[in-house]
Order: C-alpha cells, then sequence, then structure tokens
C-alpha cells in the first residue's frame, strides 16, 4: 500500500495498532544517494575500521535524504503463521516555517529508482513531512517566539497573494464579516497551508484564519480580544501542538515504532539505521560509540539478514547467496520450510542479532550490543614497485583489475599494502606476479614492512652504535692511586 502526506493522518492510528500487536517489523528504505564522493576516498574500504566507516557513512547520510520507506508489519495468526501488512510511504523534508533542509541527488542512485518504477512525482508532490528532535524543538522556539517565516519559493507566491487579497478586502470589512481564499494552488500537505494562515495572522492582528479544505481558507475580521478567545480554544488548527504534530508527520510513526520495541528486520542495514537516528531522532554524533549506544536503545532488537546468510551458510548448509531476492527464493523452496514460532527463530538466531553486516570493511558486522569481533581475512600483501616512479594506488588498481579486485593503501614512497577479502585472489596474484620486473609482491611481514618498526629499528641501531663507540673511544675508566 503506498502512502503520501495526504493519507498518512487517516492511516496513523490502525498504523498505531497494528505495530502494538505485530510480532516483528521488516524494513527498507530509498535514498537519493548511498556513498558521498565528498570528501575524496569517502568509498568503503577493507582498512575501514568500524569507527572509520561510521565517519564514511556519517557524511554520505547528511548529505542525502530518503525517498520512500517500505515497511511490513507481521503479526502472529497461530505458532507459525503470519499475516503482514505492507506499506510503502513517500517521504520529504519538512518545509513548515523556518526549515528547510537541502540533500544532494546521486546520478546512479536516480537511475536505479527510475529504472524500477519509482514515482518521483508521488516523493515530491505527496511527500510526507518529518523532523528530529533537534529540528523540533527549533520550530517550537520560533513558535513560542511568534516568528514564522515561509522556506518555499512556491509557498511565498502564495502566501504573498493571499496578503495582497485579505489587505484589500480587510479596508473596507465590517467585523465579523469574513471572505473564503480561493486557488491556494501549490499548498500540497496540510502543514503548507498553515503558512498562509499563520503569516495572516502574523501580518494582520484583527483577522482569523480557518481552513475548509480543497485548497481553501475562510478568512474573518474580529476584534483583538475576541481573537484571544479563538487562540485559547482547542479547536484551533494552528495550536502549537497541532503544529508540531503535523510537522513531525512520519517522525510520529517512527516514536509509536520505538516505543514497542519490536524487533526490527532488515537486509544490509547500516545506512538504514544511521537515516533513522539523523532523520527522525537527532542528527549523527561524531562519536562512534555514541551511536552504537543510541541505536541499541532505540531498536534493542536488530536482526540484518545479510549477516545471517553470510554466517549460516557453512553451519547449515545454506546456499551461499547474496541478495535479497536469492534469500527469498531459497526460504521459499521445499527444503528451507519449517514450522517454527518466530521466538523459535530468534532462539535460533541468538548469535546473530544485533549484529548488521559491514559492506567490505575491516569488520564483517558492527554488534550493537557488545564488542565489535574482528574477522578471518586474508593476509595483507606488499607490493615493492622497481623501475617504475611516481606509482600511486590509482594505477596499481588498475594493474590488478583484470585479474583481482584489492584495496590499496601507500605504505612508503615505493612499497603498497594490498588487502582482499578472498583467499583465492591472493594466491593467484602471488602467483602471477611472481616473476613480474616492476612489482614485487609478498606476503606482508609487520615486523619487516612496517615503517614505524623500520624507523624504531634504525633508531635502536643508531643508538646502539653510538653506544658501541662511546664505549670504544672513552675506555675503560681510570683508578685512582
Amino acid at each position: 500500500m503506498d502512502v503520501g502526506a495526504a493519507d498518512f493522518a487517516r492511516c496513523l492510528p490502525s498504523l498505531r495498532d497494528r505495530v502494538r500487536r505485530a510480532a516483528f517489523l521488516g524494513l527498507d528504505m530509498e535514498f537519493t544517494g548511498l556513498h558521498s564522493v565528498f570528501p575524496q576516498n569517502n568509498q568503503p574500504s577493507l582498512f575501514d575500521s568500524p569507527a572509520e566507516r561510521y565517519q564514511k557513512v556519517r557524511q554520505s547520510v547528511q548529505r542525502f535524504t530518503i525517498t520512500q520507506l517500505g515497511l511490513a508489519i507481521f503479526s502472529e495468526e497461530n505458532s507459525n503463521k503470519y499475516v503482514v501488512h505492507s506499506y510503502n510511504f513517500f517521504l520529504f523534508p519538512s518545509t513548515l516555517g523556518v526549515m528547510d533542509a537541502e540533500f544532494t541527488l546521486s546520478a546512479s542512485s536516480i537511475q536505479f529508482l527510475s529504472h524500477y518504477g519509482f514515482d518521483y512525482n508521488k516523493f515530491l508532490k505527496d511527500g510526507i513531512p518529518y523532523m528530529n528532535e533537534l529540528q523540533e524543538k527549533i520550530l517550537s522556539q520560533r513558535l513560542l517566539q511568534g516568528s514564522w517565516e515561509v522556506c518555499s519559493a512556491l509557498n511565498m507566491n502564495v502566501v504573498k497573494k493571499a496578503i495582497d487579497e485579505v489587505t484589500c478586502w480587510i479596508a473596507a470589512a465590517k467585523e465579523g464579516d469574513s471572505m473564503i481564499l480561493q486557488d491556494l494552488s501549490g499548498m500540497k500537505q496540510d502543514s503548507q497551508m498553515l503558512d498562509v494562515q499563520l503569516v495572516l495572522r502574523q501580518a494582520l492582528p484583527n483577522v482569523w484564519t480557518e481552513p475548509l479544505g480543497d485548497n481553501e481558507v475562510m478568512v474573518k475580521k474580529v476584534s483583538p480580544q475576541h481573537r484571544c478567545l479563538l487562540e485559547s480554544s482547542s479547536h484551533d488548527s494552528c495550536q502549537k501542538e497541532l503544529i508540531l504534530t503535523s510537522a513531525r508527520g512520519f517522525t510520529n510513526l517512527f516514536q509509536i515504532i520505538v516505543k514497542a520495541k519490536k524487533p526490527l528486520v532488515g537486509h544490509n542495514m547500516l545506512m538504514d539505521l544511521c537515516h533513522l537516528h539523523d532523520k527522525f531522532y537527532n542528527p549523527l554524533p561524531e562519536s562512534y560509540e555514541e551511536f552504537k549506544k543510541n541505536i541499541h536503545h532505540l531498536f534493542p532488537v536488530l536482526i540484518d539478514t545479510k549477516t545471517v546468510t553470510k554466517s549460516i551458510w557453512k553451519n547449515y548448509q545454506f546456499p551461499r547467496v547474496s541478495n535479497l531476492l536469492e534469500v527469498y527464493e531459497v526460504l521459499c523452496s521445499d527444503a528451507a520450510k519449517a514450522n517454527s514460532s518466530f521466538s523459535q527463530y530468534l532462539t535460533m538466531l541468538a548469535e546473530y542479532l544485533n549484529k548488521v553486516n559491514v559492506i567490505r570493511g575491516g569488520v564483517s558486522s558492527i554488534n550493537f550490543s557488545g564488542e565489535d569481533a574482528s574477522c578471518r581475512y586474508p593476509p595483507p600483501l606488499v607490493v615493492r614497485v622497481r623501475g617504475w616512479p611516481r606509482l600511486d594506488e590509482r594505477q596499481i588498481y588498475q594493474e590488478l583489475q583484470p585479474l583481482c579486485r584489492f584495496d590499496i593503501r601507500r605504505l612508503s614512497e615505493n612499497q603498497f599494502i594490498l588487502l582482499s577479502n578472498r583467499f583465492k585472489h591472493v594466491i593467484r596474484v602471488l602467483r602471477d606476479y611472481k616473476n613480474h620486473p616492476k612489482l614485487q609482491i609478498s606476503v606482508y611481514r609487520h615486523w619487516r614492512h612496517s615503517p614505524h618498526v623500520n624507523c624504531l629499528l634504525k633508531v635502536s641501531g643508531i643508538v646502539a652504535l653510538w653506544s658501541l663507540l662511546a664505549f670504544v673511544l672513552g675506555g675503560s675508566p681510570s683508578r685512582s692511586p
């Protein structure tokens, strides 16, 4: 079921009930981009520690936004059967008041979404607004101060037209007279209708406004005393709490999900979790450990199906599949069917809980409820360059790319480290470059190849040499008679 801003408020009560009764939730997202190219070297690398990878993802999340969020709510029907309700939410950052988010579009991501029929009109014209707690705090302060600005250029034109129309009318109007503003085109969300009302109320102290639906607003001339009474009414559509609820939009559902504490299932969900934190909770912190702590507080039980399928294919004779469609096809086969409840699955999957897959990194997964465990990768290789001046990482990558893929980092002026996550690639390169005239490739030995160790050995050698010279030249001390 596709849900946009026009339908979200109506769907929210049933969504709340279904989340509360759910056994678990499935989640997936689409973004305007994945990996930012700014700054350089921001691509995933096997050299990345968990903290380094988090910083790369954080930089990307700050540049891109969510276009669509898919939520599957699984409710238990009996011991081994579930009813699922699926929703596709189109999202667009809130533009209410002084808020105006900026985000980047990645050409490859836009092309990918277009290929699979993503509805950009729905995203732009009917995207559900959202905000995080910091943005809500700023908006709340603005509401208390009574200052209101219109961010959208489209809204500004509509508001200017409305102010001009009301200003001309009110000069001759009597107290109690009313008019209807029509043709408020461009008001795609209820929250944007507030722009017209709040700016009119701020500009003209003797008017009152009420929304009539169908892009219409009723404007009434009132006395200042009467307006004070109307503003204190619980039915005022421009009350602070109603404005905040409207501006929060999808964040209201996010808060329901957080409060329910249901197991959350995803596939390769690190980027999803970072966007959930940044867009609906708070801007991503600089500290990696604080990020882990926050996510575990928000979602105590995480299941990343990528982590599970990567881990069990050897122990349980599970086919070595990678993408979610292949996993689904395997699980739908007769060989994989089992009559187990979700609680039994949780018991079997206990060792994989809260371990979220890391794509091509220094660890295979991030453990949100404990220490990140290192993974078993092939030994690193070292490349010593001879007779090939000014060679850089990119040129070495291009040299090896036809054979296999390595991540490369400069070690010294003429040495580079190679990392691969496949043993066969290491064996192949050592074999095929055994007698290469310019690239001498061998297994990296820390005591032999590390610049720090070499520097320490050189310093130690110099100190030892000076000590020896001092002993030889100084001779043995003379004894006094």
